[in-house]
Parts: C-alpha cells; structure tokens; sequence
C-alpha cells in the first residue's frame, strides 16, 4: 500500500517500507517532524531515522528504505476544514484512510462542519467526496455575494441630446448638405419614453449563515408627460397623442403638430420634412424642398424651391419665383401672392394669386386669379372648374394656353388613353397589312408550311388587337363624355389678348382679337362668347 502526501509518500514493499522524498513547485520541502510525525502516527516499527535525516538533506528526488516491517497500523480516513478570511469559502481536505482504514461518511462531513459552524451545502458535501483528492483543498463550502438589484430608469426612445446637425452622407460617399434632419418627428401612437421598473437584487449570506442584506434599489422618475403625448393603460410608457415634433422643454416631453422656422429654410436648416403642420417667418432658398403632411405657410419669397404638401394647402405671401426649377403640390389649395416660371398641381384644390406668368398649372378646383393685377401670362393652365382674371395673355402675344372643365387626372387619363389607343391602331395596321399578304400568297397556293403557322398567329393576334381597341374606345368615350359634362368657363374682368388658347371641355379656339369684359363658356357646339356678368 502506499501513503502520498504532496512532498513524499510511504510505501510497503514486500522487503519493507519505502519512504520517497520530491521537490513540488510551489512547496517546501518536507521538514524532519513532518515526515517522523506521519511514521509514528502509522505505528511503523524498527524506524532508520538516521537515514531518513539523511536523505532530507538531499536535494531532487530520494527513496531509501526507512523500515524492514512490512506491516502499518490501520488508521480511518480524516478530514479537517479550513475557513477563508472573507468567511465565503470553506476547503475540506481529507487524510487517506491507512491500511483500509473507516471512509469518512456524509454525515460525519456533515458534523465536522457543524462543528466549525459552517452551514452545509449537500451537493458540495457530495461533490467532495465523489471528487476527494487526499491532502489536497476542496471546495465544501461557498457563500453568495449581495447582488445589486438596478435602479428604475427612464428610457427615452429618442435621441434627447443636444446634437448639432449634420449632414446625411449618401450611399455613395458624397455628402447632402440639405438633409441635415435637424427635427425629431414622430407618429401617433409612437412610443416615446419607457417607464423601467426598478429590479430587486438578492441578499448575500456567507458560509455561517449570516446574511448580508441588497441595497435597495431606486424607483424610476415620474414620466415627464407634456403636450400631445397620453400614457399607457398601464402607465409604464408615454406615447404620442398627435403626429408631429418631438419637443422637451423643462424636462417634459411634448409633441407639437406644428413645427415653426423663424428664420429662412437654407443651409442651416436643411430640407424640411415634417408630418404636420409647418410655419416658414423667412425665405426659402433655392434648391431646398419643404414637404409637409399637414398645412405649409411661408410669409417670405421662395426661388426655385419644392413645396409638396400631401394632405393640405400652401400659402406663400412672398410669391414664388421658380426660374423653371419651382415645384408646387398641395392636396388643398395653392394660394401665392405671385407665382413665376414654376410647375403647380392640386388634388383637390384650387390656385388663388394675384399673377401667374410662365407657369405651368393643373387644379381639380377653379384658378382665381384675383387682387390688383389678376395676370395670366404665358404657360399651361388646367383648372377643374373655372379660371376667374382680371387680364389673360400679354400685348407681345404671349402664348398662352387654358384648359377648363374637367379634372387634370381626367384630362391626363384622356391623353394616356389616346396615346396607347393610337399604338394599338398602329399594331393592328401592320398585323392585319402582314395577314392580307399572307392571304394572297395562300390563294395562290404559294403559301409554305411555316408561313401557315404564321399567318394563323397573326390572325388570332389581329383579334386580341380589335379587342383591346374596342375596350379602350369605350373607356375614351366614358371620359369625353365626363369631361363634356363637367364644363368650366373662363371669366375675364378686363381683356383677353391675342395668342391666347382656350379649351372648354371638347371645344377650343384661339384668341385672334382682344375681348373685353367677357365670360366663355361651352354651349354644346362650340365655345360662346358672352358678357362677364
């Protein structure tokens, strides 16, 4: 049998005992009493301790026979326990039975420890000794460290810093200096802050059972809700109420449907895209666009801007001069002191201005040219209903050209319909030219057998051409006849000049002499020419 320690062991041999002496990193060498200590308590007889003093003076590993006996008491497995300075660990470190010796049993594990007060833990106990390594520490005993818990915060689910703007580099590398998305926006219904409940932590307790309790963990701030913002049914989250800007001011939230630029829209405020209303004090500078869901009011000039607002209408009180680059688009009405060189559309609105020169204007609605000069100058004008001026056209002969009664979207779809009707025509043309050919050469008994498989595919494709052409016939005809029905007129307070055209539902005619005071309209034939009353 043998008896290991970690700097020697005691063996038995058949010719007597073995005593080996080894350097372990880390260790000391055993001394003198150690090694005599571990020999007397075995009850080995007839000991060379002369020899054993010996070989401990030697360096490296030594064996040398320290007994002629062949026989060792038997000793019981042993532990003892050690506790950590913290009090959080306890290490068992078991003694080897000798001559097979009694095993220590769990519930002996069990008293030594309760001895040392140590509160056991079954499964290390268990672990230990399905796992024991003589002389060796193991773990019989671990308390728990005091887990903070987190203290209740709120979550802002916006970017509530103060960050200057910057521009947007595109996926290309280059860089837009307009898109600076200086606005925080949001959607009713957004969730803007989040109420995080505070997290308990767990006490610690350490191997004497002695607890140690958690800090107490803080609650969350109360939501700071201002304008346009509503909480939850539970209260843990703030969502916006309204469609709009993102304001916190005074550490509240708020949600404002209106977003006001005091000064012009340029390049320290980018482009503006904004899901309500907007408000603009100064100009707008060439090249940027302001897109709006809601209303769009700009009190100064804009240049060859984009206005698009897509559910209201556009006011502009300094006119607009669009230089041929200006675009306007307003689900509502456009009203503008003067509009110049710029493209306009409506949905569903009318045009109001003092003058429109140069432009290129299509309303659902009337276009009214109203105040001190009522021009209109040069340029396309498409109004749904009616165009009400003051003067149309200009003594150079200006050409100008009026389209009333009847939607722009009508009128766009009668042109598209006419365009791909027309193509239509000019397809069953060639087909129904390339079948009569055929025909000839068939009569002729001139036809070859390929041919023949041709011509039955060109005469089944004559008939799906005659088809479609019937159909889109029928759909030219529903809107020539909408638009015969939806009549406008053209009501001119003091003089329409010569070079003037002017369409009124299926009629038109060209203005070759100046009318005054007059009020056109379409009486089923053509267009009639009466007094503006």
């Amino acid at each position: 049998m043998t008896v290991e320690r970690n700097t020697f062991d005691i063996k038995v041999k058949e010719d007597g005992i073995w005593l080996t002496l080894r350097d372990v990193e880390g260790e000391e060498r055993a001394t003198r009493q150690e090694v005599i200590d571990v020999i007397d308590s075995y009850g080995i007889k007839g000991v060379d301790y002369i020899g054993i003093g010996e070989a401990l003076k030697q360096d490296g590993t030594v064996e040398i026979k320290i007994s002629e006996s062949t026989s060792i008491m038997q000793v019981a497995e042993s532990a003892s326990v050690e506790v950590s300075e913290d009090r959080m660990q306890a290490h068992i470190i078991f003694q080897e039975p000798i001559n097979n010796g009694k095993l220590l049993t769990p519930n002996e594990v069990i008293s030594l420890l309760q001895e040392k007060r140590v509160v056991p833990d079954s499964k290390l106990i268990q672990s230990a000794l399905a796992n024991k390594r003589y002389g060796r520490r193991i773990l019989i005993a671990e308390g728990r460290e005091p887990l903070n818990g987190t203290d209740g915060f709120l979550q802002f689910h916006f970017d509530k810093r103060n960050i200057k703007p910057k521009p947007k580099i595109m996926e290309d590398g280059t860089v837009n200096f307009k898109q600076l998305d200086m606005f925080k926006l949001c959607n009713r219904g957004d969730v803007l802050v989040t109420s995080v409940p505070a997290k308990q932590g767990h006490d610690g307790v350490d191997i004497y059972g002695n607890v140690t309790p958690a800090p107490k963990p803080k609650p969350a701030q109360i939501i700071p809700r201002g304008k346009g913002t509503v909480l939850s049914p539970d209260g843990q989250h703030l969502l916006a109420d309204v469609s709009g800007q993102l304001v916190l001011k005074e550490g509240k939230v708020s949600v404002s449907p209106h977003l006001e630029i005091p000064g012009n829209v340029d390049n320290s405020t980018g482009n503006i895209d904004f899901n309500g209303q907007v408000t603009i004090r100064g100009n707008v500078i060439s090249g940027f666009t302001v897109k709006a869901v809601g209303n769009i009011e700009i009190y100064g000039a804009c240049e060859a801007v984009k206005l698009i607002s897509t559910e209201g209408s556009i006011v502009l009180g300094g006119g607009i001069q669009g230089a041929d680059k200006g675009e306007i688009s307003a689900a509502g009405d456009v009203t503008a002191k003067f509009i110049e060189s710029c493209k306009v559309v409506t949905a569903g609105g009318s045009v109001i201005s003092d003058s429109i020169r140069k432009s290129n204007v299509k309303c659902d609605g009337s276009a009214m040219l109203v105040g001190k000069n009522g021009l209109l100058v040069g340029g396309n004008m498409l109004a749904g209903e009616k165009l009400v001026a003051t003067t149309v056209g200009s003594p150079m002969g200006t050409h100008t050209e009026i389209e009333v009664g009847g939607s722009p979207k009508e009128v766009n779809k009668q042109k598209e319909l006419i365009t791909e009707f027309n193509k239509l025509k000019e397809e069953y043309e060639k087909c129904d030219k390339g079948v009569e050919t055929l025909n000839v050469m068939r009569k002729r008994d001139q036809l070859p057998p390929d041919k023949k498989a041709l011509l039955a595919k060109m005469i089944n494709m004559k008939m799906v051409l005659r088809d479609k052409m019937t159909k889109m016939q029928e759909e030219v005809d529903n809107v020539n006849r909408n638009l015969a029905v939806n009549v406008g007129t053209v009501s001119v307070k003091n003089v329409i000049r010569p070079g003037v055209s002017i369409k009124i539902g299926n009629a038109q005619m060209t203005i070759r002499d100046e009318l005054s005071n007059c009020r056109l309209r379409n009486n089923g034939e053509k267009i009639a020419i009466g007094p503006n009353i």
